[in-house]
């Protein structure tokens, strides 16, 4: 908690439909869509708890690539390609946690398992076992895909390649808020893939301001995915373009087990570690989050180099709110969740003044509202509204928005607990103060 999973997997080479979450740790739930050759295996089936059914492989000093048949060698040879790939940038250049050694619990030794499966059409990484020698919630694991199915062809290296940090946040807390599995990931992939690929990822995450910045929507959307932008702002903006503060992250959460059970146990979770980062930088969570609200704005058509990608990213979702002409006062309702955002483009009447008066007025006590403005004539602000209203000038521009977070009142916050509420508020606009 800050003061101031199942079975991690990607769906979606084109993520041309919502994200299917593949099963609970501790039990994998496969595709029932699966064809003869592998149905054999059945539905419910640990790879590694029938090697019978993989018994060719191809290794090298770090991976083992489980394949089944012979005409399937130069496809497990390219999968081994693209692990090392991914191993090289992620954990040899860029630091990250290796997998841990599962003592040949998966395979014949300790190196990582990769299982090639034809006909599952999904790729996922999943748990064997704890590591004992430490106190902290960590697994070993290994990777099972289909490079056949929806998630291979021409997008299977990048897909590959957000396994494998999933891989490796496991080596540091395996029951962390899910959230930060899936943005983590997609921060990695992004960063060595772009953002072009995930035309849908974006469009979920920017359809949602309202929603708590870090939901948890159990893979209803690519929400979760898309929680990589915030990732990426804070790369940009705080971390001097370095990744290396999400690895820090990942070993900054790590704590004891019994979170899969008790998620009051998850702590520190990934939101107390970030804090911990962004004060050692002289920030806070919440002043990045206020940040990241102005920025999430400026994208698609209104980019100014603010977010990264942001010309490749659609609009974040907004209502319109017109005063009407003679009005001497009007109103409109925001209902942000906790550490969610509303925006609220404000059109001026014709008779109104250049500048109104806004004031804010609520009686959720559980919520301390930021109210800032954007694009307008005279630049991005804050508006000091705890004396009574502020003045807002349009200038000779028609609009203004306005972009109302909610912050927790008592500076408490814990994404394992924070729920989906609305923090319900109203802002007036007045000609006179």
């Amino acid at each position: 908690m800050l003061l101031v999973p199942a079975a991690v997997a990607l769906a979606g080479c084109d993520r041309s439909s919502p994200p299917r979450e593949t099963g609970e740790r501790s039990l994998l739930k496969q595709s029932t869509a699966t064809p003869a050759r592998s149905r054999a295996a059945g539905q419910d089936i640990i790879p590694y708890e029938r090697p019978e059914l993989w018994p060719l492989q191809l290794s090298s000093a770090r991976i083992v690539v489980h394949y089944r048949t012979a005409d399937e060698q130069a496809m497990a040879a390219q999968i081994r390609a693209h692990v090392e790939h991914a191993w090289h940038v992620q954990i040899d250049r860029g630091g990250a946690s290796p997998p841990l050694d599962d003592h040949g619990a998966a395979g014949p030794d300790g190196r990582f398992d990769v299982y090639v499966w034809r006909g599952i059409d999904t790729l996922y990484v999943d748990a064997i076992a704890p590591d004992a020698t430490t106190s902290y919630d960590d697994r070993s694991t290994f990777m099972v895909l289909d490079p056949w199915g929806e998630y291979g062809g021409a997008e299977l290296e990048a897909n590959i390649f957000h396994e494998m940090r999933h891989a490796s946040q496991a080596s540091d807390d395996w029951w962390e808020h899910s959230h930060a599995f899936e943005a983590d990931a997609t921060l990695w992939e992004v960063a060595s893939y772009g953002f072009r690929r995930l035309p849908l990822v974006w469009r979920d995450y920017q359809a949602h301001p309202e929603w708590t910045l870090f939901r948890d929507d159990a893979y209803r959307t690519w929400y979760m995915y898309g929680g990589a932008l915030f990732l990426l702002y804070l790369r940009d903006h705080v971390f001097h373009g370095d990744l290396s503060f999400s690895n820090d992250m990942w070993r900054r959460c790590r704590n004891a087990p019994g979170a899969e059970a008790d998620r009051s146990l998850n702590e520190p979770d990934f939101a107390d570690a970030l804090q911990a980062l962004l004060a050692a930088q002289g920030s806070s969570l919440f002043d990045q989050v206020l940040g990241f609200a102005r920025a999430r704005w400026h994208t698609g058509v209104r980019a100014n180099g603010s977010l990264p990608g942001g010309a490749d990213l659609p609009e974040v979702a907004h209502r319109t709110h017109t005063r009407k002409p003679g009005a001497k006062q009007t109103r409109f309702s925001v209902a942000p969740q906790m550490l969610g955002t509303s925006y609220v483009v404000v059109k001026r009447a014709a008779t109104d003044p250049a500048a109104l008066w806004v004031s804010l007025s609520t009686t959720n006590q559980e919520a301390r509202f930021v109210v800032q403005t954007v694009d307008g004539l005279v630049g991005d602000a804050t508006l000091a509204l705890g004396g009574g209203p502020a003045r807002v000038s349009f200038g000779a521009g028609r609009t203004v928005t306005f972009v109302v977070t909610a912050l927790p009142a008592n500076g408490a916050f814990d994404p394992d607990r924070v729920g989906d509420a609305p923090m319900n508020a109203s802002l007036i606009l007045s000609t006179t103060r």
